[in-house]
């Protein structure tokens, strides 16, 4: 693979992406530490890599998709090496817990469409899977969404 001269300095731009990207990380990781630590990780890779990228490529969804692919991996470490998945209130750990209303799938979903306003390829790119499944997805969670709207309207009322 030939090296391609770097014409825009990608650090530049990765600055300006760091906020999206730890919204994404959080929503995934439901972890400050750990959302920054994957943050880390997929920017420093980001770097080493951009000779190799194709100035063409949206390097927003090219990180996203990172994110979701390292957390994806780390989740699957934590399966087979039997140690416990993430949940919202885990004694076991060191930082606190992010409250979520959605699971970290339809709420990865639901920002990368409503949030971020990718569309729902895009989204499946990033996702690993397909438009439909997204569609569906984020439909999920418009809907457990409305419920909390209602529940929280019918407190108030």
């Amino acid at each position: 693979m030939d090296v391609k001269p770097n014409n825009t300095d990608i650090r530049r731009d990765l600055v300006s992406l760091l906020p999206r990207l730890r919204r994404f990380a959080l929503v995934l990781a439901q972890n400050g530490a750990k959302a920054d630590e994957l943050v880390s990780k997929v920017c420093g890779q980001a770097l080493l890599k951009a000779p190799f990228q194709d100035a063409e490529d949206r390097l927003d969804l090219r990180l996203f998709g990172a994110i979701c692919s390292l957390w994806r991996t780390e989740i699957r470490k934590k399966k087979a090496s039997n140690e416990t998945v993430v949940c919202l209130h885990s004694a076991a750990t060191s930082s606190p817990q992010l409250p979520m209303i959605l699971s970290a799938e339809l709420a990865a979903a639901f920002l990368l469409c409503a949030v971020e306003e990718l569309s729902y390829r895009e989204a499946a790119a990033v996702m690993a899977t397909t438009e439909d499944s997204i569609a569906e997805t984020v439909l999920a969670a418009r809907r457990e969404l409305a419920i909390v709207t209602e529940s929280e309207a019918e407190r108030r009322a």
